[in-house]
């Protein structure tokens, strides 16, 4: 086995900041639940027959889903914007509760680590971060109003507790996962539009955040960005970005921790396998938007410190 170093390459526009170390074997493909904000449903997609099943229809443009996440009861949490509420629908038993509203803009979530909170970023004007605390079953306002922020998209937490967000399109903060806090900035490739940077996730196979990105110069891609105790290993320019040339849009985003993501891309979801840097399974799905792995249908990496990360094949 090759320990883990630190590498650096370079292109003709950007030094590349790369963990390099040993990959694994690939693993099972899990099955997803996905928000198709085409359609208005939640669904749950398995990539080994292709079949799709509509688990719960929760309204018509424009009340229709964003983001997704689950929860350690296995229950699906999702957001809908247009009606600033959060849900939570329960797939065993079919029933769909509304957790909070008065959140116009809602949009992606991530569950804080002793999972007794959900963060909820609010896109729309004025952009901020909320958070509901499911004892309570209240919410209120964990990053305020702050002058050049003007929208927030993805939010996750890594391994050792540090939190992030896809702010303005083109930035990444860091935030103090207490009070909120900006702690350090990674700022990405300027955006086209209402494009940049999207959806966030941890992955422990790699020890890196991924962000979805659709860049104005870079197009339609994923961004790897390491971390390590103390939040981005660099953010100079700190992320190397994967191009995803046959892709439409990115959005959603989750890892299994064994090398795959798992991607809501609007026009299909799709798995990119992190060692081999290929898509290994695209399934038409048009309005895929935020995803979340199906518990039990997939083989769960062990249980280690995130003392090493990997690179994926350029």
């Amino acid at each position: 086995m090759r320990s883990p170093s630190l590498s650096i390459f370079r292109d003709t526009s950007v030094v590349i900041l790369l963990f390099a170390g040993t990959v694994s074997a690939a693993a099972q493909l899990a099955q997803i639940y996905v928000s198709n904000e085409g359609n208005g449903t939640l669904q749950q997609l398995d990539f080994a027959t292709g079949a799709i099943t509509a688990l719960y229809q929760i309204g018509v443009k424009p009340i229709v889903p964003d983001d997704l996440t689950i929860n350690s009861a296995g229950q699906l949490i999702y957001s809908v914007p247009n009606s600033g509420a959060v849900y939570l629908y329960d797939p065993t038993t079919g029933i769909n509760t509304e957790l909070c509203s008065g959140i116009a803009g809602a949009r992606d979530l991530t569950i804080t680590p002793d999972g007794q909170n959900l963060l909820i970023s609010k896109y729309a004007s004025p952009a901020q971060i909320w958070e509901y605390n499911f004892a309570s079953n209240t919410a209120s306002v964990f990053f305020p109003k702050t002058a050049g922020i003007t929208t927030f998209d993805g939010v996750t937490f890594d391994a050792y507790g540090n939190l992030y967000a896809v702010a303005s399109h083109n930035m990444i903060l860091q935030l103090n996962p207490s009070t909120g806090a900006i702690l350090a900035t990674l700022t990405l490739e300027a955006h086209d539009g209402i494009n940049g940077g999207d959806g966030l996730t941890y992955d422990s196979y790699t020890n890196s955040l991924w962000a979805t990105h659709d860049g104005k110069v870079m197009g339609v891609g994923l961004l790897q960005i390491p971390v390590e105790p103390s939040g981005f290993v660099s953010t100079s320019p700190g992320y190397t970005f994967y191009p995803l040339p046959t892709i439409g849009n990115v959005d959603g985003i989750k890892s299994d921790g064994l090398g795959n993501l798992y991607v809501g891309a609007i026009f299909s979801a799709l798995v990119y396998n992190i060692p081999s840097n290929t898509i290994v399974n695209n399934v038409i799905m048009k309005g895929a938007d935020g995803v979340s792995l199906v518990p039990g249908t997939y083989a769960a990496p062990a249980q280690v410190s995130p003392k090493s990360s990997f690179q994926a094949k350029p």
